[in-house]
């Protein structure tokens, strides 16, 4: 039997099958639109890909035309600055380094500008003794100084997370900050956010994903109370929250991913009455293996990109 539905997203009706329908139904029109935002994400990031591998290409190309001459004949002629030095054939010693015109050796500083960020393993159950993973901006005195005069986003979470610092912080890394918290529960992330934020300035954005680790530990309604607490402390810091739903956990039973569902449809409401701003991307996840890791739990490098450009555009656009 088929009746008209109401979609949760946009708020438009649709003719569908009720048999098929669930709370917070989503229509045909959204879902083609996320996937069609979940392309474009996908493009970007690849484009972003072969902008690094040209600027890689181009300094390595720099750093030879200075360095490395190559010999003719027993004769090799470098130019430096407005001079010629000729190097004459014969046995020459290995010297590190550019000569000057004094006739020593200065010493050709060298750096790497493509070394790899140190991904921190583990299980993402590790309980109330997790610790911070910060990235995105320094810390201490200094670090709020540079950011004086641009307000400040903050993204707190699990290891969902995790490796989205690169894509969500980017060029404005003097203003954002992602703060991952390995295996914690929305207790953990309640007793942390004051400190958290108490060098953020005046009415943060903040984006807060946590609840992964509570599936399964406790009832729903120990949960709801908990995530209602974390909520309070939010507001006596900022008024401009986001609450990022749960995702689905591919290794998990039918059954959890069931109740995470659940938790977000409760999540919804929530928000819109204390008003924050909920992002829901379930569909964007569920079902995408590719965009997890093979543990079946941690997004790969791949997904926490998508998640970190969806981060970066939901502060653009504003929280409120």
């Amino acid at each position: 039997m088929e009746d008209m539905v109401i979609c949760c997203s946009c708020l438009t009706w649709e003719l569908v099958d009720l048999a098929a329908v669930q709370d917070g139904h989503i229509c045909s029109k959204c879902l083609r639109l996320d996937e069609l935002r979940l392309r474009v994400d996908e493009l970007e990031l690849q484009l972003q890909t072969l902008r690094s591998i040209r600027e890689g290409v181009s300094y390595v190309d720099m750093v030879h035309q200075v360095t490395v001459t190559p010999f003719r004949a027993g004769t090799s002629e470098v130019q430096d600055a407005d001079r010629i030095v000729t190097v004459r054939g014969g046995k020459r010693k290995k010297k590190s380094g550019r000569q000057t015109e004094q006739g020593t050796l200065e010493a050709v500083p060298l750096s790497n500008r493509f070394s790899a960020l140190e991904a921190v393993e583990g299980d993402d159950l590790q309980g109330p003794s997790c610790s911070y993973q910060v990235s995105g901006t320094g810390t201490g005195t200094a670090a709020q100084k540079g950011r004086v005069g641009k307000r400040r986003a903050v993204v707190i979470g699990d290891s969902k997370v995790r490796e989205t610092d690169t894509r969500f912080c980017g060029s404005e890394h003097k203003s954002r900050m992602v703060c991952c918290l390995p295996g914690a529960r929305v207790r953990d992330v309640t007793d942390r956010v004051h400190r958290i934020l108490e060098r953020e300035g005046e009415q943060p954005e903040v984006v807060v994903h946590v609840g992964t680790n509570d599936i399964g530990r406790k009832g729903d309604e120990v949960l709801k109370s908990e995530i209602r607490e974390l909520g309070r402390r939010l507001r006596n810091r900022t008024s401009r929250v986001a609450i990022l739903g749960l995702l689905p956990v591919p290794r998990d039973s039918e059954g959890r991913n069931r109740r995470r569902w659940q938790i977000n449809a409760w999540l919804r409401s929530w928000c819109r009455r204390e008003g924050f701003r909920f992002l829901d991307y379930w569909d964007l996840f569920s079902g995408r293996w590719d965009l997890y890791k093979e543990d079946g739990l941690h997004l790969n490098q791949k997904g926490a990109n998508i998640l970190a450009a969806r981060f970066a555009r939901v502060v653009r656009e504003g929280l409120n």
